[in-house]
């Protein structure tokens, strides 16, 4: 009895050190440990996205006896996304092939059986309160389905007021979701493991915001902390407030730049005309899907005075060219953003389109697309260009 409670007070001490050296985790380090089982076709790899990631945010790793797993340094709350390549479309991403999840730097047990649809999560607190927030979203996204399948057939046949209708029902909703499940939760749960998602969500739906709007995400992004602002929830809220510095009644910083032929033009040139600055790129499609309309005001109030600036984002110049071609637009300024432009101007997301008068200030912000924006310019000019 002696020599078996010898052996155990000798042995135990080793197992427990070999468990510690097996599941060491590092510090801000989130392990991702997968398992897939009955995929209709084998597996060779899994494919991850994560922008918080210090491997340039995309990693591989080979499925083995249906296992993989990825070590990530993330040091906050990230979102992720897994996926596998399918044999009969191996460039694109499938359903049931793709997993996207919010997780802290923890270890993360992935158990997939049939698809990534049906995988099974543990590990991660982050994922549980993710998970709860989904379903407290998922009665409004159920009221928008069905909205914007019809908005689809307005586009197609070109009806603007049903296009419309349908916008303002759609904003109705997202409002309502983003106050009722973003906002509350924030509220509620100030400590929350994913405040940095859900201030992101919350920042991401908001629409032309109100500066008490502006102030409230100012005020939530002052209590996170300093890994969470630095993180990519973080670094695109910080940018979004920052947008929000250009504002109505301020004079437009000044524009000197070279246009699309490579002649010189400059904001103050146009002094004494109404200007419409109009950030957008190629690969936007919000912003391309506003130029039938952009060209219609263009028309319609040229003779009153009216110019308009476009500049692009895309670092793509032949995609830039095409897309202007394709749109027609070279009919008013069309220019390349740069460094100066993006500061001055706080370009974070597009569309953008900023109004100035003729006295150089700024009278009308739009940080979004869609015809409800567009018949807000609209009136704007409507009602400042003839008086």
């Amino acid at each position: 009895m002696k020599k078996i409670l010898l052996f155990l007070f000798i042995i135990t001490p080793l197992i427990a050190l070999t468990q510690k050296k097996t599941n060491t985790r590092k510090k801000g380090e989130l392990v991702i440990n997968g398992s897939i089982r009955h995929f209709k076709e084998p597996l060779k790899y899994i494919y991850m996205i994560c922008l918080d990631d210090s491997k340039d945010g995309f990693d591989s790793a080979k499925v083995t006896n249906n296992k993989y797993s990825f070590k990530l340094q993330t040091g906050v709350t990230t979102m992720i996304t897994l996926f596998a390549k399918s044999s009969d479309s191996p460039n694109r991403y499938k359903k049931g092939f793709m997993l996207t999840l919010i997780a802290e730097p923890a270890t993360v047990l992935i158990s997939s059986s049939d698809s990534f649809s049906n995988a099974k999560i543990s590990g991660s607190r982050a994922y549980i309160e993710y998970k709860l927030l989904e379903e407290r979203a998922e009665p409004y996204r159920l009221q928008l389905q069905p909205i914007f399948r019809v908005l689809s057939e307005y586009e197609a046949n070109a009806d603007t007021q049903g296009m419309t209708q349908s916008e303002i029902e759609i904003d109705s909703i997202k409002k309502e979701m983003n106050a009722n499940v973003y906002y509350k939760y924030l509220q509620a749960k100030p400590s929350s493991i994913v405040k940095n998602y859900v201030l992101n969500k919350y920042t991401s739906l908001l629409n032309n915001p109100s500066d008490e709007d502006v102030k409230k995400i100012a005020d939530k992004y002052s209590q996170l902390s300093k890994n969470d602002q630095d993180g990519y929830f973080g670094r695109y809220i910080k940018k979004k407030i920052d947008s929000y510095k250009v504002s109505v009644g301020m004079m437009a910083p000044e524009i000197v730049q070279n246009d699309l032929l490579g002649n010189p033009f400059s904001l103050i040139s146009l002094k004494g005309k109404y200007v419409l600055l109009d950030f957008w790129a190629s690969w936007c499609g919000p912003c391309r899907q506003d130029f039938p309309q952009i060209k219609e005001l263009y028309r319609e109030y040229k003779k009153y005075g009216f110019e308009i600036i476009s500049i692009s984002k895309d670092s793509d110049t032949s995609a830039y060219l095409k897309a202007i071609e394709q749109h027609g637009i070279n009919i008013w300024t069309n220019s390349l953003i740069n460094e100066k432009i993006t500061k001055s101007y706080f370009v974070s997301t597009i569309p953008l389109k900023i109004l100035i008068n003729p006295k150089g200030v700024i009278i009308g912000i739009w940080r979004e697309g869609g015809k409800n924006n567009f018949n807000s310019l609209k009136k704007m000019l409507a009602d400042n260009i003839q008086n």
